[in-house]
């Protein structure tokens, strides 16, 4: 029974590494790999978006209003039906900020997924690395955060109707 186990986990592990195999560019150019600040472009395009930072704002307000009441309801004399009664409220008003803020993210991130596509066919990039993803050590010329954050700017414009 283990032979056969054996025999399966390598017929399986042989088939996939073929599967992995060194894919060389038609233009003889190598693999090109390219790396970007992907918080750095997140916070971009959020500070960019007021309806994206102003929900963050109202969340942030929010979650350190309910802080407040936790410790108010630590202390002893104070109102605790009063208290209770708006802690569940604002929590109402923070999980459907958060839900909102979900939305936002998903569509930022959209956003930053064109203009990434868009650059690494600009560029011909085969890989693009996320700087805070395991990243040691990359040479400043090989940075596209840039380029994606001009990208994004000129997908914006383009949406955007034109003035009349």
């Amino acid at each position: 029974m283990r032979r056969i186990s054996a025999l399966i986990a390598g017929l399986v592990l042989a088939s996939s590494c073929s599967y992995f195999e060194k894919k060389e560019p038609s233009d003889g150019r190598g693999i090109v790999i390219r790396y970007m600040n992907l918080r750095a472009v997140y916070t971009f395009v959020l500070n960019r978006n007021k309806d994206a930072t102003e929900v963050k704002k109202q969340a942030e307000k929010k979650i350190l209003r309910m802080k407040e009441l936790d410790r108010e309801l630590d202390e002893p004399g104070t109102d605790h039906v009063a208290l209770l009664d708006e802690y569940r409220q604002i929590k109402t008003e923070a999980e459907a900020l958060k839900s909102k803020s979900k939305d936002y993210k998903a569509k930022l991130l959209n956003q930053i997924n064109r203009a990434v596509k868009n650059i690494s066919a600009k560029i011909k990039v085969d890989l693009i690395l996320n700087i805070g993803d395991e990243l040691i050590y990359a040479k400043k010329e090989y940075d596209i955060t840039e380029d994606i954050m001009r990208e994004i700017i000129r997908l914006d414009e383009r949406q955007m109707p034109e003035a009349r």
